[in-house]
Formats: C-alpha cells, structure tokens, sequence
C-alpha cells in the first residue's frame, strides 16, 4: 500500500472516530438537551456574555448570598442522583432555614424523584431582580407541594421546577421556549411581572401549554393558555374609581409609571371607572427623568381631592410613590390617598414617614382571622405571609386539582377550565375560572378568576413590623 493510500485510510479512520465520539457525547447528554426529569443543566446568555443557570429542581441553588452547609450538601447529592441523602440534608436545611422556601422546594423534590416519575410543574419568578416577590411566591407554592406530596396521586408525587426570568421581557421568553421544550413539563406557575407574563404566554400559547399568574394583573392578558388567580387590573381599578366616588373625591391625580404595562392598565382601568362620575383628572408619569415628588404635590394641591398612586413593583418608583405620599401629610389639607397593590406590603409601612396613614389600596388578597389557610401559612412560614403567597398556593393548587395519573399538557389545560375549589381548600376564597351566565351554562372569563378585589386602609397601630398596619374595609 502506497503512502497516499495510507493517508487516506488513517484519515477516514480518524473521522470515523470522531463521529462515534459525537455521536456517544449527544446521546450521554440527551436527557439535558431534551429536558428529562434529570436535566436542569441549561443555561441562558446574559447581556454581559455570563453563563446565569436560570433553573434548579435541586441540581445547585438559585437565590445567592444565603448560607446553608446542608442545602449546599443536598445539592451534591442531588447532583449525584442519591435523593434519599439529598431528602436528608435538604430536611436539615429546611430546620436552619425555615422560612427558605427554596429548599422546601428541593425537599419535597427529592421525596418525589424517590418515589419515581413525578408530575412536574414550572415556578417562574424573579430571583435575582425581586428577590422578596420571588420568595413570597415560592412559599405559597412550596406549602401546596408539600400538602400534595403527603399522598400524590397513585404514588406519583409533584415536583417543582424554579425558573429565573429576572421580570426581564427577554429572558422570559427564552425560559418560557426552555420549559415548552421540556417534554416533561405539564404546566407553569408564573410569572411575576405583567410584562415578563406576557412574553412568556406568546410561547405557551403556541404550545397549548397552561399558564397560572399569581400576580400579573394586566388586562393585557388573555388567551386560551392563560389563567390567573389574581383579580385584574380592571376588577381593581373600578373597585378603586367606585370607591373614590362614593368617597367624594370628585377631582384626583393619578401618578403612574409608563413603562410598566400592570401600571398602566391600572391607571386606564381606574380612569375608566372613574370619568363618568368624577370630575376631572390628572396624569402624571412617575418614569419621567424629571419628575419631582414634592414639587408635583406643590403643584397640584389645589386642584384635586385626591392621589391616585399606582407604582409598579420597582424600588425607585416605589420610593417616589412614599415620597408623594409623605409630601401629601406635609399639606396644611392632605388630600385622600388611593392606590394599587404594589404598595401593599410591610416596606410601605415601615419606609413612609407617616404619609401612608389613610392610605386606601385595592388588594387581591387579605388575611382574615376567618381563613384558616392564612394561620397555617404563618405557623409554617414563622410570620406573616403576603397575598403573593396566597395567589401562589391557590395557583398550585388550581395545577394539583387538574393532574391526573395519566396527565399531559392537553388534560391539564382541559381540566383548568373546569376548575371549581371550595374556599376550604384555596387560600380563602372559592376558586374557579368561569361564571355561570343567564342560562346556567359555564362560561371562561378569559382565564380570570371569578372574584373581586378587597380594599385596605392603611392605620396607626403598632406591630413588630411597623408603626402603622393594614386594616381590611368591609363592604
């Protein structure tokens, strides 16, 4: 054999090679690339060119900066695929952190991968852009976890996918392709951001895949895929213009922020209710480089009765919403103060400088002594848990409700629409997303939850968390 033939021979034979290279290397890692139950390895590209992992079932942990030895060691044993030390280490994290939900999360997980061929469900919330709203979230979805899996269904329990979307447009979209293209996947919980919900429901609404917002509240949102257990912004804006009528505040301002699509289907919402009664209204957009809490108030005092703040979830314009309303309690005539659920939080007690007293919001959610979900959650959670949680556990909930031993993505979404839970088993309230019309027959409310919003005052009474608390405004 010459030496030309030779190098032929030896170059096909290394081609040959590296292709059965290839080809074992794809089939070693074709449980990661199609999205298996054991594949959470899969990575997004930041804006900076960094590898961010956005989601965990208990492989690594997600939310930085908390120390847990045992959570860390849960990880390796997930990593390994030993779930029963895995359940173990993550048992003794969740007794040196038990207001972690995240390690709840991967618990209950690793007592699911034990039992062999979970229900699997996505949970997407903004870990690192919001880290509270984030936590508030997974503790309702952890608390109807851990509920379900004490039985399951058949001996099939649920496990739960956390997803980073950073309440950032972009990459909710590229989490939301991630889940759909995770086979095992049967439905998602989330998002947290109207705008982030609604570049994740493009995605799942080509994929006939349901969706369940606890919190995107945006009128926005509608489709066949998409379902919430939070009033929408209209149910609130109108409940809030009803109530400002009836209050005689006949001339108001509204301060919003434009770039956030709940705020302004808040404000459109309101504006709506309010302008066949009401007098006259001003718009102010709080996302303006210039705008100036005090001078706004200044400007305005002699022209309304009132301050309509409706802030998105972002710091800066919550900051400038208290800001407002502090500059308003400065006022020789403070005028009334009316807002969105933004502001229902304990921060807004605890960083106003008194402004918020009296302060009315429209809420989704309240924790009446007569709900017995609302004693659990705060023994279990060792304080006082916020109504994200409570539209988190009843979206839970709402996905539990709809599984079945032979469940696919069709079923549950199918099974959604018929959804009717008795207040015993929800958060507090019934929960079904469909009314009955004139002739009896059911009808969808694109995806809303037959329910109405609450309304809130804000009053003088001091608690662990603050000076001031929120009071429930019975009708």
């Amino acid at each position: 054999m010459n030496n030309s033939l030779k190098f032929i021979v030896y170059f096909l034979s290394f081609i040959g090679a590296c292709s059965l290279i290839i080809l074992l290397w794809e089939v070693a890692f074709e449980d990661i690339i199609s999205g298996s139950p054991n594949g959470d390895e899969v990575v997004i590209d930041d804006d900076r060119n960094q590898k961010i992992q956005r989601f965990s079932s208990g492989n690594h942990l997600l939310f930085e900066n908390q120390t847990n030895p045992n959570a860390e060691e849960g990880v390796k044993a997930f990593n390994r695929e030993n779930y029963n030390e895995a359940y173990q280490q993550f048992r003794k994290a969740v007794n040196n952190a038990p207001g972690d939900p995240e390690v709840q999360i991967y618990l209950n997980n690793s007592q699911a991968r034990k039992s062999g061929n979970p229900f699997i469900l996505a949970a997407v919330v903004p870990v690192d852009a919001n880290k509270d709203n984030a936590e508030e979230m997974l503790r309702g979805v952890a608390q109807a976890q851990t509920q379900f899996n004490r039985q399951g269904i058949n001996g099939r329990l649920l496990e739960i996918r956390i997803f980073n979307d950073s309440n950032n447009k972009d990459y909710a979209r590229e989490v939301a392709k991630e889940i759909i293209n995770s086979d095992y996947i049967l439905g998602v919980i989330g998002h947290n951001s109207s705008g982030a919900s609604s570049e994740g429901l493009k995605e799942y609404e080509r994929a006939g895949m349901a969706m369940i917002s606890p919190t995107s509240t945006s009128t926005d949102l509608s489709g066949n895929s998409f379902f919430r257990t939070v009033p929408s912004d209209a149910k609130a804006g109108q409940f809030l213009a009803r109530y400002a009528i009836e209050n005689k505040i006949r001339n108001v301002a509204i301060l919003y922020t434009s770039t956030s699509n709940y705020s302004k289907s808040l404000k459109d919402a309101f504006v709506n209710g309010f302008k066949s009664l009401g007098d006259d209204i001003e718009v102010v957009d709080m996302s303006e480089s210039d705008f100036n809490p005090k001078n706004t108030v200044e400007e305005l005092k002699n022209q309304v009765d009132g301050f309509v703040l409706f802030p998105n979830t972002n710091k800066k314009i919550l900051d400038l919403s208290l800001q407002v309303a502090d500059a308003n309690a400065n006022l020789a005539n403070p005028k009334k103060l009316l807002g969105g659920d933004a502001l229902y939080k304990l921060s807004t007690l605890a960083s106003s400088k008194g402004g918020v007293r009296g302060l009315v919001l429209a809420v989704p959610w309240f924790a009446k002594s007569t709900y017995s979900y609302a004693n659990l959650a705060e023994k279990r959670w060792r304080g006082r848990v916020s109504w994200r949680t409570a539209t988190s556990y009843d979206a839970t909930k709402a996905f539990i409700e709809a599984l079945s031993d032979d469940a696919t993505r069709k079923s549950v979404l199918t099974n959604l629409e018929k959804t009717s839970l008795p207040s015993s088993e929800t958060s507090g309230e019934r929960l079904r997303f469909f009314i009955n019309n004139e002739d009896g027959n059911s009808v969808l409310k694109n995806g809303d939850r037959d329910t109405k919003p609450l309304l809130v005052r804000v009053i003088p009474q001091i608690n662990k968390y603050a000076e001031y608390d929120f009071e429930v405004i019975e009708d």
